[in-house]
């Protein structure tokens, strides 16, 4: 299962680098990492761009029941990969933009315990990052945390949208044992998001 979804990642990296973040799937020493980083407690969490599922793995390994997980992923190949290897989570087809319609329909009564995001943040408009966290801030109560991997020195998050929402950004763990090196990120908000704002969508420039 390793190596076909290695070759799987492999093939998409070559076809679309810009879209996908790596050569190669998260180690499984950064999945845990990412893992590690999940708030104490209970409730669904929703993984952004699962790939072949190193971090979902990981997310289960670390006790994430199946059915408290939903993952959601635009490539429809890596969909089905997820589908059939990880039976009882719940995948869903889709662009993370679009988050909270995507997660419309799952009736999930209390907010979402974390977002753990693979996406390549670093290539997003500053707009689509407001966008993505705006949304992930409204799954969570308004708190958060999106927990975010990065391979670049600082955070992949740009100041002017850390500011404008108001979140507190933490690294949290260094992981030399990828290739490359990366970083995992968390971001909340002290005191809930407004629901209001919430709600308005993305105002930050490109």
């Amino acid at each position: 299962m390793k190596r076909n979804s290695e070759l799987i990642f492999f093939s998409k990296w070559f076809a679309s680098p810009l879209r996908v973040a790596s050569i190669t799937p998260s180690s499984t020493p950064l999945a845990r990492a990412m893992a590690s980083a999940l708030p104490v407690g209970d409730g669904t969490v929703v993984e952004l761009g699962g790939g072949t599922g190193p971090i979902t793995h990981a997310l289960l390994e670390a006790g994430v029941r199946s059915d408290q997980l939903v993952v959601i992923e635009r490539d429809a190949q890596f969909c089905n990969h997820l589908v059939r290897r990880f039976p009882g989570v719940v995948v869903r087809h889709g662009d993370a933009l679009d988050l909270v319609t995507l997660m419309e329909d799952l009736a999930v009564n209390t907010p979402v315990r974390a977002v753990v995001s693979g996406l390549p943040l670093l290539s997003m408009s500053s707009a689509a990052q407001e966008q993505l966290l705006q949304q992930a801030l409204r799954l969570t109560g308004g708190t958060g945390p999106l927990i975010q991997f990065s391979y670049g020195l600082a955070s992949p998050l740009r100041k002017r949208v850390v500011q404008r929402l108001g979140l507190v950004d933490r690294c949290v763990a260094q992981v030399w044992r990828n290739v490359p090196p990366a970083k995992v990120w968390t971001y909340a908000c002290l005191t809930p998001y407004p629901a209001s704002r919430q709600a308005q969508g993305g105002g930050v420039s490109p």
